[in-house]
């Protein structure tokens, strides 16, 4: 077998530490406890966070369109005592239907923003969820300082809040600077996708009126677990900054809000 890179691994930590660590805790602050949850990962990537739910004692079934990733997720994850299966598929063609054994939890993280049809997709979800059932969406919202998700660059512009939402004539120069100067140019893409279905906390808010769910918690950080865990930053919840629409769209780097079908 081709030994897996050192940097792999700490990527799949990474992902561990951030599900045992606050994906974990943040559930069983809002009363949901892992053991014997029935959960649904969408987009799991290696599977780090859906391991450590299934540690927890959930039962748990990762989706993962990327090959590469799947099979890092599979080898990662092979010693997990609790019931965890892995397979390829994207949103919007799920092989599991409204009537697969009830889900009580659907989990995207950092998913959500990257998707096409957003309506869409959030009528998926919501066809998939039990009544009484939880969906969790973790994101940063795209008018907050990295909602870009420019920290994937490799110029001087993975440091720099806000660009990803200048306007349109602004945002072409941008484009040419980083297909011209920056060592990781294919992320233009990405950036490109994120401007074209852009999310924020109110967006998300909408969608789950329209489709009969209602907010069962939320938490908003000014600096989210992810920058700590990958960057040493502390991590700042929003506090009252949290609460205030469209200004917490704007400084809040994560938000995290669980959806409860009535």
């Amino acid at each position: 077998m081709e030994k897996i890179p050192a940097y792999k691994e700490t990527y799949w930590h990474y992902q561990y530490q951030l599900g045992a660590h606050y994906v974990i805790p943040l559930l069983r602050r809002w009363g949901l406890e892992p053991g014997g949850m029935q959960v649904l990962d969408i987009g799991c990537a290696e599977a780090g966070v859906l391991y450590a739910l299934c540690e927890a004692g959930a039962q748990g079934v990762g989706m993962e369109i990327s090959p590469s990733r799947l099979f890092l997720a599979k080898h990662f994850t092979a010693d997990t005592r609790s019931p965890l299966h892995l397979i390829a598929a994207d949103i919007f063609h799920l092989p599991v239907k409204p009537e697969h054994p009830p889900f009580s939890l659907i989990l995207l993280r950092d998913v959500f923003e990257h998707l096409p049809e957003k309506e869409k997709a959030f009528a998926v979800l919501a066809a998939l969820m039990p009544e009484g059932g939880h969906l969790l969406l973790t994101f940063p919202p795209f008018y907050s300082p990295f909602g870009g998700h420019q920290q994937m660059l490799k110029s001087f512009l993975r440091r720099m809040p806000y660009f990803h939402a200048a306007p349109g004539p602004l945002w072409q120069l941008i484009r040419r600077f980083i297909e011209k100067y920056d060592a990781n140019p294919g992320f233009l893409q990405e950036m490109q996708k994120l401007r074209n279905n852009r999310i924020s906390i109110a967006r998300i808010k909408r969608l789950a009126r329209t489709h009969n769910l209602v907010i069962a918690g939320e938490k908003y950080y000014l600096s989210r677990p992810s920058y700590k865990l990958r960057y040493g930053w502390p991590v700042l919840s929003a506090g009252l900054l949290g609460q205030i629409p469209v200004i917490r769209e704007l400084f809040i780097t994560g938000a995290a809000i669980l959806l409860r079908k009535q």
